[in-house]
């Protein structure tokens, strides 16, 4: 089996997606990096279009993959239109003191989908 480095060339290109629910309500939280890249495994060279004009998912490629790295990114959080001033400060507070999402499932959030776009073009390249 041949691994492959899929990497964006342009800086913030890779914008991850994390949706979250609660009791009817929906949390965003939207990351700009620098920079992005992911380890396909595959015998043959994976055939991804990397002038990628429209983004790619990179969690839907038909390819199986781990995520290498992502670096110096910067979180926007969306928050519900049906909640007060003073949850959106604490739910801040929170996620910007933690090192990871983990502090939203102890509150009750439920992750509902996570996306992983890299944009413009791609750089393929066989690793070993």
């Amino acid at each position: 089996m041949t691994n492959w480095r899929l990497s964006t060339t342009e800086k913030t290109s890779a914008i991850e997606i994390e949706t979250w629910t609660k009791d009817n309500l929906t949390l965003t939280l939207e990351t700009v990096w620098d920079s992005g890249s992911a380890i396909i495994e595959s015998d043959v060279k994976p055939n991804i279009d990397l002038t990628n004009e429209d983004g790619i998912d990179v969690y839907v490629i038909e390819y199986a993959l781990e995520i290498e790295e992502l670096s110096e990114g910067e979180t926007q959080i969306i928050h519900p239109d049906e909640i007060s001033l003073e949850e959106e400060n604490r739910l801040n507070d929170l996620i910007e003191s933690a090192d990871d999402t983990d502090v939203l499932e102890a509150e009750g959030w439920e992750l509902e989908d996570h996306e992983l776009y890299f944009h413009g073009v791609l750089k393929l390249e066989a690793i070993d």
